[in-house]
């Protein structure tokens, strides 16, 4: 693995080889990334709007999605240049809209207990070998 060494840093960047999402999203004010589902699924848990940039697997499909529902920009790029971030970072920033959104939901998924819900889906769908259409309230 390279070593990463930034010049001029920041006083506030810290460079570090993994810091994970659960630790360091309740102290931001944008998450930026790729557009993955694990990635979008942890923001929006945190109530932590987007700017997203995917054009790979499933990505374009989650980015399309975080615009849609007002939670995030979607760059409808994997190469977005250092402007493009810019801009819409300051979008977010300046807006309460797009936190707002993204606070709804982080609400909306706190009243449910995901592993008890997959786990009454899965025996369902063990139980009957027959698609689930319909989930648990």
């Amino acid at each position: 693995m390279k070593k990463l060494t930034c010049r001029g840093q920041h006083y506030n960047v810290r460079v570090e080889k993994f810091l994970p999402h659960a630790h360091l999203l309740p102290y931001v004010d944008v998450m930026v990334t790729n557009g993955g589902f694990n990635g979008v699924q942890i923001a929006l848990a945190n109530g932590v709007p987007m700017v997203t940039a995917g054009q790979t697997e499933e990505k374009p499909e989650i980015c399309a999605r975080v615009q849609w529902a007002g939670v995030g920009v979607d760059l409808k790029t994997s190469t977005p240049t250092p402007k493009q971030i810019q801009e819409a970072v300051m979008k977010i920033v300046n807006s309460s809209q797009y936190r707002q959104r993204a606070e709804n939901f982080k609400t909306e998924m706190s009243h449910y207990d995901a592993p008890t819900l997959a786990t009454k889906l899965l025996e369902q769908l063990a139980s009957t070998n027959l698609p689930v259409f319909r989930t648990f309230q």
